[in-house]
């Protein structure tokens, strides 16, 4: 994820200072700190500035509020190698209990129908 400006179409590294154009934070400059996701799957950007005694405030604003949006940038590779490794994962784990299952049922059938194995032959 990544923040870009409205007006230029550029990334905003961390560290930058912002301006807020609406809101709480119209006409405040904060300095970018990371991008958040809250509970319920929204993206904010986290901010501080200055606070005098209290040292630095720190909020969280709607990237609209300062005049930016958020990109997210997922890529075919990356997503198609989590999916090569979940699939992998489950296909791993259905062997391995293939594997606990058919033992005891080797050992049941070595010791159980032995002796009617034999006697067909």
């Amino acid at each position: 994820m990544k923040l870009v400006s409205c007006v230029t179409g550029e990334e905003i590294p961390a560290g930058r200072t912002l301006r807020g154009q609406a809101g709480a934070a119209a006409g405040q400059a904060w300095k970018f700190e990371r991008i958040s996701q809250r509970a319920d799957g929204t993206h904010h950007v986290h901010v501080s500035r200055p606070g005098g005694k209290l040292g630095r405030i720190h909020r969280e604003f709607h990237p609209s509020a300062l005049g930016c949006e958020i990109a997210v940038d997922i890529t075919w590779r990356k997503s198609m190698g989590h999916a090569a490794y979940r699939t992998w994962s489950k296909v791993d784990d259905y062997l391995l209990a293939g594997i606990f299952a058919l033992v005891p049922l080797a050992f049941f059938e070595h010791y159980h129908w032995s002796e009617f194995i034999v006697s067909i032959f």
